[in-house]
């Protein structure tokens, strides 16, 4: 069996801008939102990290399709 290939996208508005620009993979989609695993460390979130953000604050990147 293949495994589904990670989906890649960057955090951008979530808590007053301290996660702008990390990078996160995309763990599950809910019907409020997005839970994703930062594949980066910034300031007082580390690489690893589970985060749930609003659809808004998570932009998958071009070519990348969620599943549902």
């Amino acid at each position: 069996m293949r495994a589904k290939k990670p989906i890649i996208g960057t955090i951008v508005g979530v808590l007053d801008g301290a996660l702008d620009g990390v990078q996160a993979q995309l763990i599950r989609i809910t019907n409020i939102g997005y839970t994703v695993k930062l594949l980066e460390s910034k300031d007082a979130f580390r690489k690893g990290d589970t985060v749930h953000l609003s659809v808004a604050e998570f932009h998958i990147h071009k070519g990348e399709t969620p599943w549902r």
